[in-house]
């Protein structure tokens, strides 16, 4: 009677290796060989939420004449402002760009 031989993938490394069914079935492996299934035949679990609660993020104090855009967090230096048209100019640190913001989405947190 001819020996039937398998795939044995449990070793570490490169690869796995041809070896008899007999020596497989012998020794009880380790890790508990998991079946595959389907994709869609099991329901779809939602993923664990952490068990610590979201920290608040908080931000320090910004320099003299700097402000925070309230929609990116980006901070800028104030250029200029006009009073009367309700806006800025802003030169953006990140970007090294220069643009004209309303007032009321800066912020100085």
């Amino acid at each position: 009677m001819a020996k039937v031989w398998v795939l044995d993938t449990e070793t570490k490394g490169t690869g796995a290796s041809m070896v008899p069914l007999e020596k497989t079935l012998k020794t009880p492996s380790a890790r508990p060989r998991r079946s595959r299934k389907a994709p869609g035949s099991e329901p779809r679990r939602e993923p664990q939420r952490a068990s610590t609660p979201l920290r608040e993020r908080t931000s320090t104090p910004l320099p003299a004449g700097h402000v925070r855009s309230k929609t990116t967090g980006e901070i800028g230096r104030v250029q200029s402002v006009d009073a009367r048209a309700g806006t800025a100019s802003v030169r953006w640190l990140k970007r090294g760009a220069t643009s004209t913001v309303p007032l009321a989405s800066l912020s100085r947190r």
